[in-house]
């Protein structure tokens, strides 16, 4: 799957849900996001700390966080707005989102971990 496919097809933001290695409790891999129309995953990859995005398949995912992702302020917004961040070594490493609602959301893999931010405007 890819942003652009996501954003035009996806509809309306229902469900997230975060996942992360059983061994590492504070940590999140994975972000599960279940849109009206389809669902998705993005996920780390160890080796060079990017992140990718992928379908959502049954039985894929780590351990479930409870604690609540940044995308949770955006349930019940369509997706508006996707990009992909390169950073200065030409790792994709970074996703920012804009949804309807005008929120936008950075997700950014820092060693091996997806840390989220909420964007604001100055």
């Amino acid at each position: 799957m890819k942003l652009s496919e996501l954003v035009e097809s996806a509809g309306i933001l229902e469900e997230v849900s975060s996942y992360g290695p059983q061994e590492l409790p504070g940590e999140i891999t994975q972000i599960l996001l279940r849109f009206e129309h389809s669902s998705c995953v993005f996920c780390v990859i160890d080796d060079t700390d990017e992140i990718y995005l992928k379908s959502f398949e049954e039985g894929s995912l780590l351990a479930e966080r409870t604690s609540p992702t940044v995308f949770h302020k955006c349930i019940g917004n369509k997706l508006t707005w996707a990009w992909e961040m390169r950073n200065n070594q030409d790792y994709s490493d970074a996703l920012k989102f804009e949804f309807s609602s005008g929120v936008s959301v950075e997700l950014v893999v820092m060693a091996s971990s997806i840390k989220q931010y909420l964007v604001s405007e100055l």
